[in-house]
């Protein structure tokens, strides 16, 4: 296991537009290239989420079990793909109309190498903001 905690990042929108847009479902999937998606609701603040998506330059199915503990954050378990068996915990500050990001967790892989996962999980959370910064801001500029 490697304990991964990765702060700074900022979203420039407001917390409440970060919930809104994380629980868009079709939205936020597409933000991500997804494939594959299933959803499946755990109960009021839980579910499980499966997709495929390229991870390190070839095609992975993942599955995560969630929890939102809105508006402070999401807990994740990582249940299938090249994370499985991680846990981790993604926390959202209010900055005024900002909204700080860290990730904080222990992260495992039954196919990269303990010496390669810290990486490997900084290029999925680069990649994931990215991609989620983008959309949120076509949404800010709908509203």
């Amino acid at each position: 296991m490697v304990f991964v905690r990765d702060e700074g990042s900022v979203y420039d929108a407001p917390r409440d537009v970060i919930f809104s847009f994380f629980g868009s479902r079709q939205e936020h999937s597409d933000a991500h290239r997804h494939r594959a998606v299933h959803r499946e609701s755990l109960g009021e603040n839980a579910g499980s989420y499966s997709w495929e998506q390229d991870f390190l330059g070839k095609p992975e199915r993942f599955a995560m079990r969630w929890t939102s503990f809105a508006p402070v954050g999401f807990g994740y378990e990582v249940l299938e793909g090249p994370l499985a068996g991680s846990k981790f915990f993604l926390f959202y500050m209010p900055m005024g109309d900002r909204t700080g990001v860290s990730v904080v967790g222990e992260f495992t892989s039954p196919t990269i190498p303990e010496p390669e996962i810290a990486a490997a999980v900084d290029r999925f959370f680069t990649t994931e903001f990215e991609q989620d910064f983008v959309a949120i801001q076509a949404r800010m500029r709908r509203r």
